[in-house]
């Protein structure tokens, strides 16, 4: 020997060497990957597929420079080749091991879910708070009530529910547990906890209730049972005990006490205002114009005056989607939908009386223009003649947001005072500036 390094030994080595570079990358960046949001955050993943792509790239660089350092470039970018085989299996085994984990928690949690439906199609209602103690804690009553009252997976079709795939086999959409019994669920679930997770249950009960043909008879009851989640039981505010959470996303979630008058207005009309009329209830500046757009007749509007509600100040309170606007833009449809068209055009009379504004605008339309509008629309995909009772009050309605037989002068309701001055100012100027151009044009001489 004369003290040299034996060769075969020093290919040996870097084969080793680099054969496990690829595998102890992958199992890096797999740890990373599941200990990090990397797979639900798309910024974050793509930094880590950039990361992966230059260590892909890397890994036989520095291959290159040991083996040419030691001599033995061959062994080590052999060994750092077939240590891609290795790598392969070990990511694909990590990856079917999550999977066959997570499919081992959903099946739990879909049995668990199971379980609670039976037991609310049952009405046990011990039955019910030991199959929801074994939910795992992000399912809180609220969300547990929501996932209770739906149909089978089934029903959803494009409202793609957020919790659809804990729900059992598809059987025609046809809700498991009636509205009865989604009563019994919601006191078990309610029995015990802190007043907001009361009204959470509360709340995605009356989700389940909207969606339902015969629920309105329940909603007295649903009333009864808020009133008995409030600090003060005589209150008349029907709101939220607390701030509701921003962040939640799940479809039974109301994000504030608007909702709550939205909800009864737009599913029951007059006869849900009534009730919570009824149940010694009134109605927060927030909720005022939610409520007026689920009004169908002067009857109702009359109901809730009576009980003091300020008609003029929900009208005149700025949302998103005004008043007016609604009812210009909905009324065409609800005339060729209800027995009583002629209610609506009574509707409109009652609004105008307590102060509607007939000039006011939303998205850059009038009154006149938005039902004219909608007229149009509603002729091209009416499937039959209208009645006589529908083109009367249609002519009522027509003749009121009208005036003169056409569009009033358009303003803005984000204009101010001064703004229209100035625009008026500008208008009266051009009027007068034609008058005078008039004025002075040569006379034509007689022929």
């Amino acid at each position: 020997m004369d003290g040299k390094p034996d060769p075969i030994a020093r290919r040996r080595r870097a084969f080793r060497r680099w054969l496990f570079a690829y595998p102890v990358a992958t199992l890096a960046f797999v740890i990373y990957a599941m200990a990090t949001s990397a797979r639900t955050d798309m910024g974050e993943f793509l930094l880590l597929m950039v990361a992966v792509a230059i260590a892909a790239l890397t890994i036989p660089l520095l291959a290159l420079i040991d083996g040419a350092r030691v001599g033995a470039i061959g062994s080590a970018i052999g060994g750092c080749l077939v240590g891609i085989a290795p790598a392969v299996l070990m990511f694909a085994g990590i990856l079917e091991g999550e999977r066959a984990y997570y499919d081992h928690i959903k099946q739990t949690q879909r049995k668990r879910v199971a379980e609670l439906v039976d037991a609310s199609a049952r009405g046990d209602r011990d039955g019910v708070r030991a199959a929801m103690a074994r939910l795992p804690a992000e399912y809180g009553p609220g969300r547990a009530l929501c996932i209770v009252g739906a149909g089978s997976r089934g029903e959803y079709g494009e409202r793609n529910d957020s919790d659809d795939w804990l729900l059992p086999e598809p059987d025609g959409g046809v809700p498991r547990v009636s509205a009865a019994r989604l009563f019994d669920t919601a006191e078990a679930l309610m029995q015990g906890r802190p007043r907001a997770q009361q009204q959470d249950v509360l709340a995605a009960l009356l989700v389940r209730l909207s969606e339902r043909q015969e629920a309105l008879g329940f909603l007295p009851g649903w009333l009864r049972l808020w009133r008995g989640t409030q600090a003060e039981p005589t209150t008349r505010a029907l709101a939220f005990a607390t701030p509701r959470d921003p962040n939640r996303f799940d479809y039974c979630h109301l994000e504030g006490d608007a909702d709550l008058a939205r909800i009864v207005a737009d599913s029951w009309h007059d006869g849900g205002l009534a009730a919570w009329v009824r149940a010694g209830y009134g109605f927060s500046p927030e909720q005022g114009p939610a409520a007026l757009n689920g009004l169908r007749s002067k009857a109702g509007l009359d109901a809730l005056t009576a009980d003091g509600f300020d008609v003029g100040a929900a009208l005149r309170r700025a949302e998103d989607r005004e008043v007016m606007y609604g009812f210009a833009a909905q009324a065409p449809l609800q005339l060729d939908q209800s027995a009583t068209p002629a209610a609506l055009a009574d509707l409109l009379d009652a609004y105008l009386r307590a102060g509607a504004e007939l000039g006011r605008t939303t998205y850059g339309k009038t009154l006149c223009e938005t039902f004219l509008d909608n007229e149009r629309m509603q002729a091209k995909v009416r499937t039959a003649a209208p009645t006589p009772a529908r083109d009367a009050a249609a002519q009522r309605i027509r003749e009121a947001l009208c005036p003169g037989g056409k569009p009033p002068a358009r303003t803005s309701s984000t204009t101010t005072a001064h703004e229209d001055e100035l625009s008026a100012t500008v208008e009266a100027a051009i009027e007068e500036g034609r008058r005078q151009a008039t004025e002075l044009q040569p006379a034509q001489p007689a022929q």
